[in-house]
């Protein structure tokens, strides 16, 4: 995996690497791609209402309302950017580097009828074309694992308005030590203690870093689950099995499936603001 001060994986490897497992993904865990939330071990809770319940938490952080606007950075199939525009009233802009993932989240809102309020376009997260203080707030969840963390900090403070708020989620290591990394691969892991100085130097100021491991580590069983459930119906559609699908992406992560907490992979919430 990368860090901070590695190259970052380029736009291709990432498209390349939800091109491969986006299928599998959305057949087996659905149009959200990112953890569930769960409230302990006897939480019978679907994977849909645990993932939309993980949403509703960090739109909550987003104080948002009518008339505000929101970027969703790194937005996937668009299913969150879609919940936080139905739940507030707030206009949402998504963006990610899959122009596949933009015709997928544009096809949602078309049936939701929110293409009024909610577009998606082709964007890089570290090189962004908004203007400077452009949103009332900025949404990356899961996706900073993909980016250079300083640059595309610095990037999203960048087209913050004064007084609006970043509310994101990252990956870190748990129970063991961190993992390699290697130049090349398309997700890294953080550090919880990095992140006060990370927001710093991109001019936010700190307002939460929150550990939420202990709701979001079911995620891993029940997506492996999922996965063998529908290996049968995907591999019929698809004409592929599943264990090809993992291989190909082999080169760019060595540890797939990663949407969703493997073990020794923890998760936290952050919430700053741009004074």
């Amino acid at each position: 995996m990368t860090t901070s001060s590695a190259v970052p994986p380029t736009p291709e490897q990432v498209t390349d690497y939800y091109g491969a497992l986006g299928p599998l993904l959305r057949m087996a865990w659905g149009d959200n791609f990112h953890f569930g939330y769960w409230d302990g071990p006897s939480d019978t809770s679907s994977v849909e209402e645990a993932t939309d319940r993980f949403t509703d938490l960090l739109t909550e952080r987003l104080r948002v309302g009518p008339g505000d606007s929101v970027l969703d950075v790194g937005c996937g199939v668009g299913r969150p950017a879609l919940r936080v525009a139905s739940t507030t009233g707030a206009g949402v802009t998504g963006i990610t580097i899959s122009r596949e993932q933009v015709d997928q989240a544009s096809e949602l809102a078309q049936a939701a009828d929110m293409a009024d309020r909610v577009r998606f376009r082709y964007a890089d997260g570290m090189d962004m074309p908004f203007e400077a203080d452009s949103f009332d707030a900025v949404l990356a969840f899961e996706s900073i694992v993909h980016m250079d963390r300083p640059t595309a900090l610095r990037e999203m403070t960048r087209v913050l308005k004064p007084g609006g708020r970043l509310v994101l989620t990252d990956t870190f290591p748990v129970g063991g030590d961190r993992p390699g990394d290697a130049a090349g691969d398309v997700a890294s892991m953080g550090r919880i203690e990095d992140y006060p100085a990370l927001v710093a130097d991109a001019g936010l100021r700190l307002d939460e870093v929150t550990d939420v491991t202990e709701h979001t580590n079911f995620t891993f069983t029940r997506m492996l689950d999922g996965v063998f459930r529908c290996r049968r119906e995907f591999e019929r559609e698809h004409g592929m099995t599943i264990e090809q699908v993992f291989a190909s992406m082999k080169p760019a992560h060595p540890d797939v499936p990663s949407v969703g907490g493997t073990p020794g992979v923890g998760c936290l919430v952050l919430v700053a603001h741009k004074p």
